[in-house]
């Protein structure tokens, strides 16, 4: 991915190209000069790997002999400004971080790379009688359980048995209630947690997630047999989604007493995002002529995760 920052002065826009290391971007802003906009791709987000102000070394940002000083809380700061947004401005300025080295011009160093706004599905096992497995998302992104069970299914998992018909009723909803929305869970595969679905038989807890952005995401839900529902930017803001679906991921929205809570329609993140993606408003229609029905006779929704950017930034 080729990436570039854009500092403005007045109506003059100059294109600075980045330094690279390995996969990440490095990403100055000098003190007393205009603030620093850097900007991923659409559908990518932020990722700050390293960021500090001050000043480390001696011919940045004209030169100095002092080179080792830096403002404590400068990580926290830029992490709070630009982790998992699309875009963020860098203002070197002790104004924002206090000033660490008194007469010295100063500088902000960034250093991030560009992730997915919603990662590549991801497949984790954990073994009956072996230790837990963490799953865990990037900072700043939570996960997102797509499907999971305890029990069974394949011959060659966890060792090799010819019996995979085995599953614990109940273990979509026990992973769920441990691993959902957090940015981090143990998989465990233990009988006292699930019961014992296939006595003797090794089992394994499978679980199929992706990650996706927790930071300043707005959440839009429409209701089956309802209203469509129109989602709308501020003027001047456009539609960028992270992530959506049609279908069902729990048993209390859109009414309660549902029956199935792990159905969504294949193809139906692209069909919102044809839709929204771009747009300053745009209309969710929940419905099976639209989608197609993934869980017939449940009530279903469309749940889009998204955000709002200036439509220069698309």
């Amino acid at each position: 991915m080729n990436f570039k920052v854009c500092i403005f002065f007045s109506a003059v826009i100059i294109l600075l190209s980045p330094e690279r290391t390995n996969a990440s971007v490095t990403t100055f802003a000098c003190e007393h000069e205009t603030p620093v906009r850097v900007k991923c791709p659409s559908l990518y987000v932020i990722d700050v790997i390293d960021a500090f102000y001050g000043r480390l070394e001696h011919n940045r940002c004209g030169s100095s002999s002092i080179a080792n000083c830096k403002a404590g809380n400068s990580l926290t700061v830029i992490k709070q400004n630009c982790q998992g947004e699309n875009s963020c401005s860098l203002e070197a300025s002790n104004l924002v971080f206090g000033d660490p080295c008194r007469g010295v011009v100063k500088y902000i160093k960034l250093v991030y790379d560009c992730l997915p706004a919603v990662s590549e599905k991801r497949t984790t096992y954990a073994c009956e009688h072996q230790s837990p497995v963490q799953v865990q998302c990037p900072e700043y992104f939570r996960i997102d359980v797509i499907d999971a069970f305890y029990g069974r299914l394949e011959s060659d998992k966890c060792g090799y048995n010819t019996n995979t018909n085995c599953k614990a009723e109940n273990s979509l909803s026990i992973i769920k209630n441990n691993c959902q929305y957090e940015n981090t869970c143990l998989l465990t595969a233990e009988n006292s947690l699930f019961g014992d679905p296939c006595a003797g038989v090794v089992k394994y807890s499978k679980l199929v997630y992706q990650c996706v952005p927790t930071e300043k995401e707005r959440l839009a839900v429409a209701c089956e047999h309802e209203k469509d529902l129109t989602v709308t930017c501020p003027d001047g803001y456009v539609i960028i989604v992270h992530y959506a679906f049609y279908g069902r991921d729990d048993l209390t929205t859109c009414r309660q007493g549902q029956t199935d809570s792990n159905c969504r329609a294949n193809g139906s993140n692209e069909k919102v995002q044809r839709v929204c993606r771009g747009r300053n408003s745009c209309v969710l229609s929940p419905k099976n002529s639209v989608f197609g029905d993934p869980c017939s006779g449940v009530v279903k929704f469309i749940k889009m995760y998204y955000s709002c950017v200036p439509s220069e930034e698309l």
